[in-house]
């Protein structure tokens, strides 16, 4: 399982990036999200049926530091190349419910770094599990309960059909894609004691043949008329589904595979950092090296660049600011467990 979740959070965050390059202006790419939500979905399911010590505190310590350094450098990057960064608004406002994870729009600006509506939705994620956590002793009960108050919750939205923006955000959202990924894994704890070769290669099938039609419909379809978490959600549940049933298969020698599993790693990294990558490579290096080429092949080579250059430069920050970033945390975490249980060894 976690070879073949690695594996997904690379493809998904070099999706994004794709998407966001807007390479000669093609669309799509931005699926990638919705396979990172279906990941986040199994994986807290994953978690919290193994142990749930601490759980609000590991997911803040590995989401909010980050987020917080990629939005105090949107801020600085505003500043410095205003005309770079016109549509975002930077007030206090802005600030606050930026950290706070509430989501908000002034004008045409949502979060100070835009990419934080995705951590917006991830958050109340955490808490709607975290509230069930609180609400109940046994741990089997803990992914349906979350999955029902999601579910819930969407239901009272398109009934009441709010205009408040908050409530208006999260009914439009991805928050379907997280049940998807709850539901994903009991499937696979259920699947994984009645497996068959027959029904593993058709669901493999399924899988890939689902990621094809989520491309095309991108590319050539005009099907925005239905919802996302049917057009992107539905299908890709069945990709992420193929990779937890490909986990045998991959080998952890291959280079190729090291490379993805790393990339996987930092797959959090790349998510926040790369427009700011994107950024400097076409606002200050391309136009320099290479002016404002119009060939098919310059451009496709400048898009391969500054994909490899994000990919080289996301493992680096992972090993020398996400990592350290991480250990330091959990070093004051174990501190902290340790001074609990000898205040009470004392008492």
């Amino acid at each position: 399982m976690i070879k073949g979740i690695q594996i997904l959070r690379a493809i998904a965050a070099i999706t994004v990036v794709f998407f966001h390059y807007q390479f000669l202006n093609i669309k799509t790419g931005d699926f990638g999200v919705d396979i990172f939500f279906i990941i986040s979905g199994f994986i807290i399911a994953y978690v919290v049926n193994k142990t749930t010590v601490d759980f609000f505190k590991k997911r803040l310590i590995r989401v909010v530091p980050l987020y917080y350094l990629a939005t105090l450098l949107t801020i600085l990057v505003a500043f410095v190349f205003p005309q770079g960064l016109k549509h975002v608004i930077i007030n206090t406002e802005a600030v606050v419910k930026s950290i706070s994870f509430i989501p908000y729009k002034l004008n045409t600006s949502g979060p100070i770094l835009s990419l934080g509506w995705t951590l917006n939705n991830e958050m109340l994620f955490y808490i709607v599990m975290f509230i069930c956590i609180l609400l109940f002793k046994k741990k089997s009960y803990l992914v349906p309960a979350c999955a029902a108050i999601l579910i819930i919750f969407l239901l009272c939205l398109y009934i009441i059909n709010p205009t408040y923006y908050p409530l208006n955000f999260y009914k439009s959202g991805l928050l379907p894609e997280f049940i998807f990924g709850l539901g994903l894994y009991h499937f696979n704890d259920f699947y994984q004691k009645r497996q068959s070769v027959l029904i593993n290669n058709l669901l493999i099938a399924l899988g890939f043949i689902s990621i094809c039609f989520v491309i095309v419909s991108d590319l050539f379809l005009d099907i925005t008329y239905l919802s996302r978490n049917i057009t992107k959600g539905i299908p890709l549940l069945f990709f992420v589904n193929a990779f937890l049933l490909l986990e045998d298969k991959f080998n952890k020698e291959s280079r190729i595979i090291k490379i993805a599993l790393k990339l996987g790693e930092a797959s959090y990294v790349m998510y926040l950092f790369h427009p700011f990558i994107i950024f400097f490579l076409e606002r200050v290096v391309y136009p320099k090296l290479f002016g404002h080429p119009n060939g098919f092949l310059e451009q496709f080579a400048m898009m391969l660049g500054a994909m490899a250059f994000v990919c080289i430069i996301s493992i680096g920050l992972y090993e020398f600011l996400d990592k350290p970033i991480m250990g330091f945390f959990k070093k004051h975490q174990k501190i902290d467990v340790l001074k609990g249980v000898k205040s009470k060894e004392s008492s």
